[in-house]
């Protein structure tokens, strides 16, 4: 009986050893591992300016902070990795100097009572080694004051975000820096406004109430944003946000007896839709109990 051929794969022991390396580099290829200090992206609008900062967020891991990691009166990057950048869309006062659009880096040099906050014009700084004085765009202090719990992990945000103004800060372990930026959006606005009350120019009604809220907001003309905010309502009737808006005008007018009726016909708007806000229904039930 003629038994059946077998092949067989014969491999080299060169072959066997490149394709077990190749098993190896493909697995590790799949392997990612996250920073230890991780990157981290903060935007925020002030007025109509929108403000974006990139930078990196070491943690304390039981350090000493300021003073120790951090050495008082050194240049510091400001974040881990590299230096952290901050840019704006158009035209800020950062502290008290004027920054034109653009991005910058953003530096500091610590100490325990103040620090100095730095905005160079090199925005692509890859460390603080790289760093010259005579790039500078601003330079501000900033008190160090204490913060009544401890941060593991740096944070850059924004706080007080009013109108056309914010409060960038940074805290990290005990301490938190800050500075006050500021636009011009709000007296771009109100120019635009005033010309259009001046010319008697009406309002889309939206446009209208917007116009009311933003005067409210920056506590302006009292007596105009009631002139627009009626406009809006002579349209939408039924919006109880409108109504609630007049009660907040005429309160701040000193006008309680109009404020009231206003207060009062927010909430029965409100209560007259199928899933009324109690939270509105109570900040208008304030105004009346306040009026009384």
């Amino acid at each position: 009986m003629i038994k059946p051929f077998r092949f067989a794969v014969l491999l080299l022991p060169g072959a066997c050893a490149f394709l077990s390396l190749t098993g190896v580099f493909a697995a590790e290829e799949k392997i990612q591992f996250p920073d230890i200090s991780q990157h981290s992206m903060v935007k925020q609008h002030v007025g109509l300016t929108e403000i974006e900062v990139d930078y990196s967020r070491p943690n304390k891991n039981e350090r000493e902070i300021f003073g120790g990691l951090v050495p008082y009166g050194k240049l510091w990057r400001t974040g881990a990795n590299e230096p952290t950048k901050i840019k704006f869309s158009g035209p800020v006062h950062f502290g008290d100097k004027e920054i034109p659009a653009g991005e910058y880096a953003l530096l500091t040099i610590p100490t325990a009572e103040e620090w100095t906050i730095i905005l160079s014009k090199d925005a692509k700084l890859a460390s603080a080694a790289d760093y010259k004085e005579e790039n500078d765009a601003a330079r501000v202090m900033a008190k160090a004051a204490p913060l009544t719990g401890e941060v593991e992990t740096f944070t850059i945000g924004f706080t007080e975000v009013k109108g056309a103004a914010a409060t960038l800060y940074f805290d990290w372990d005990t301490t938190r820096a800050a500075v006050k930026i500021t636009t011009d959006d709000t007296r771009k606005i109100t120019q635009q406004l005033e010309t259009a009350a001046t010319h008697g120019t009406a309002l889309d009604p939206q446009v209208a109430y917007q116009a009311a809220s933003f005067y409210y907001e920056n506590n302006l003309d009292m007596a105009q944003a009631a002139k627009w905010v009626d406009q809006a309502i002579a349209k939408n009737p039924k919006a109880w946000f409108m109504q609630f808006k007049k009660a907040q005008i005429q309160t701040r007018l000193g006008n309680k007896e109009e404020a009231n009726a206003a207060a009062q016909k927010t909430i029965e708007l409100l209560k007259a839709s199928k899933t009324p806000d109690e939270a509105a229904i109570k900040s208008a039930q304030q105004i009346i109990d306040r009026a009384k």
